[in-house]
C-alpha cells in the first residue's frame, strides 16, 4: 500500500517514515509539513492512506481532511494527535476520518490501525469506543425515508463488527460487488461517509450494542 503521512516537525515526520517502511504490506511512503504540501502531492498520486497530525501550520489537520473528504473520498485518514478530547473526535468523525492514534501509540498499533482503515474502513480502538458510548440511543423507525432493508441491516451489523468486505461477502455468499452496491446504498439512506459513520448510525440507532473491551 501507499502512505502519506502530514508533520511539522521534521524529526518525528522522518522517524515515521523510516518506522512505515518497515511494515510489510507498505511499499511507498511520501511526506508533507503540512496540509497544503499534502494536498500539492494529492495532485500528483493518490495514496491508500493519510497519516495526519492535527495541528500544523499553513492547513492544519481539520482542514487537510475535509479537503482528503471531499476530493479523495477513496483515500483512508488516521489522524495521529494528542488530542483525544472527546468532542474532537467525535467531530473530526463527522467529517469522515476513519481513524485515531494517541502519538503516544506503540508500532504495533500503528501498523494495525493502518491496515484497519485500509481494509475495514475504520479502526476502533479506545479512543472511538468512548465516544460511541456516549452516543443517546432512540428506537429505529423502519418507516423513515433512509429505512434499511433486512439485507442491508445484516450487511451493517457485520460491518459494525469489523467485518472486512471479503469477510462479510464469503458469510453472506454474495460476491464483493454486491457487497458494495448494498454498503453504497446504506450510505446514501443513512447519510454516513464511511463505515465509522455507519457505526455511529447503528449506535444511535439502537440497531447496534457496542461491546465492552
Amino acid at each position: 500500500m501507499s502512505v502519506f503521512i502530514a508533520d511539522d516537525h521534521a524529526v518525528v515526520r522522518s522517524a515515521m517514515v523510516r518506522l512505515l517502511k518497515t511494515f510489510s504490506r507498505v511499499s511507498h511512503v511520501e511526506e508533507a509539513a503540512n496540509g497544503r504540501e499534502l494536498a500539492m502531492l494529492l495532485e500528483q498520486r493518490t495514496p491508500d492512506a493519510v497519516i495526519l497530525d492535527i495541528e500544523m501550520p499553513v492547513m492544519g489537520g481539520m482542514e487537510a481532511a475535509r479537503l482528503i473528504v471531499n476530493n479523495f473520498p477513496e483515500i483512508k485518514i488516521l489522524m495521529l494527535t494528542m488530542h483525544i478530547e472527546d468532542l474532537f473526535v467525535s467531530r473530526m468523525m463527522d467529517i469522515g476520518v476513519h481513524g485515531f492514534l494517541s502519538k503516544n501509540c506503540s508500532a504495533e498499533e500503528l501498523e494495525k490501525a493502518l491496515y484497519s482503515v485500509v481494509d475495514k474502513d475504520f479502526y476502533r480502538n479506545e479512543i472511538v469506543a468512548r465516544i460511541l458510548r456516549l452516543l443517546p440511543t432512540r428506537k429505529y423507525d423502519a418507516s423513515e425515508h433512509h429505512k434499511l432493508s433486512p439485507r442491508e441491516i445484516e450487511i451493517l451489523l457485520l460491518i459494525c463488527d469489523e467485518l472486512s468486505p471479503s469477510e462479510i461477502s464469503g458469510r453472506l455468499k454474495i460476491s464483493e460487488k454486491t457487497y458494495f452496491n448494498h454498503r453504497y446504498n446504506i450510505l446514501e439512506k443513512t447519510g454516513a461517509k464511511n463505515n465509522v459513520g455507519l457505526l455511529k448510525y447503528a449506535i444511535d440507532n439502537d440497531l447496534y450494542k457496542l461491546k465492552i473491551q
